[in-house]
């Protein structure tokens, strides 16, 4: 169970990452601050940072807000690119 339970965490630690870069390109491709970005989300900035910063799991609300707001696809923030 203790293999597992690894295993689990280490692909959320994955994806926070992935999550938080992909976030963090897509915000700077609009040109867009992380104040402004938290502002159009309805989100404090620092959630933002923190986000970008894989130092937190946001809810499924909050990614779709997000992806919303950045005019991408939820795929596309979840998704590792090349």
């Amino acid at each position: 169970m203790g293999t597992h339970s690894a295993k689990v965490e280490a692909e959320i630690e994955r994806m926070r990452h992935v999550l938080g870069l992909n976030i963090r390109r897509a915000r700077k491709r609009r040109k867009v601050s992380q104040q402004a970005l938290a502002d159009m989300c309805g989100l404090h900035r620092t959630y933002i940072s923190d986000l970008e910063n894989a130092k937190c799991n946001p809810t499924l609300s909050v990614m779709i807000t997000i992806a919303d707001c950045l005019d991408v696809k939820l795929d596309d923030l979840l998704h590792a690119q090349a």
